[in-house]
């Protein structure tokens, strides 16, 4: 248990550092959006979101890390393996299609229906893509997500300058962390770095600006 809060709390250091030294707000590149203290809306409210590959671009996606909610994985996947006790909790992850799951793992090497994210950490969507990882003994860390964010580009950009949410590099042992101080750790970094930016950084974002009218997909309500 020591040795794991050490890997932890390493993963985080190095984000925060990098946090502070960066020039720039990048979400071309593997990022969190970490909720500022300003933002009050729920479901967003403290809330730690993993970008993840769109589905759907131009628009953006991610999903919440660290809002555990009442079902078990068994509950939807009775074909699982036992997991470990804080893989056996579904999380929330976004207020678009709320019903529907994705799983976030990390992998040596993924299934053809997964999803890279970054590194070793991965993405899949759909049932049987799901129940793949969640049968496969070597994947030892996993989350089940219900539900995603998703916005349109200049939509969070918009967010992101007005101040609703810091822009952190992802570090896959802080994607499986303990979701319980993971928004504390590091909004406290994202206001080390705003006060030594001293002001807002630039954003950049994958895709173009694109006209939101022409776009009818469902966005988060933030």
């Amino acid at each position: 248990m020591v040795a794991g809060l050490l890997v932890v709390s390493t993963a985080v250091i190095a984000t925060l550092t990098t946090a502070q030294k960066a020039q720039s707000t990048d979400l071309t590149t593997p990022s969190f959006l970490v909720a500022t203290r300003d933002l009050r809306d729920p479901p967003f409210q403290h809330a730690v979101i993993l970008m993840i590959p769109s589905t759907e671009p131009p628009l953006l996606a991610g999903v919440i890390i660290n809002s555990p909610a009442e079902m078990r994985v068994r509950d939807m996947f009775t074909q699982a393996r036992p997991l470990k006790r804080q893989q056996e909790t579904m999380y929330l992850g976004g207020p678009v299609e709320p019903d529907e799951p994705s799983v976030i793992f990390r992998a040596s090497s993924a299934p053809a229906s997964a999803t890279r994210i970054f590194d070793d950490t991965y993405v899949a969507t759909g049932h049987d893509a799901i129940v793949e990882v969640l049968k496969d003994p070597r994947i030892a860390d996993l989350r089940v997500i219900l539900g995603k964010a998703q916005w349109l580009r200049d939509q969070l950009y918009s967010e992101v300058m007005r101040g609703a949410w810091y822009v952190v590099p992802a570090k896959s042992d802080l994607v499986f962390s303990d979701p319980k101080d993971l928004w504390s750790t590091l909004v406290q970094g994202g206001d080390l770095q705003e006060a030594e930016a001293g002001q807002a950084p630039a954003l950049n974002l994958p895709y173009g600006r694109i006209d939101a009218t022409k776009c009818r997909h469902p966005l988060s309500s933030n």
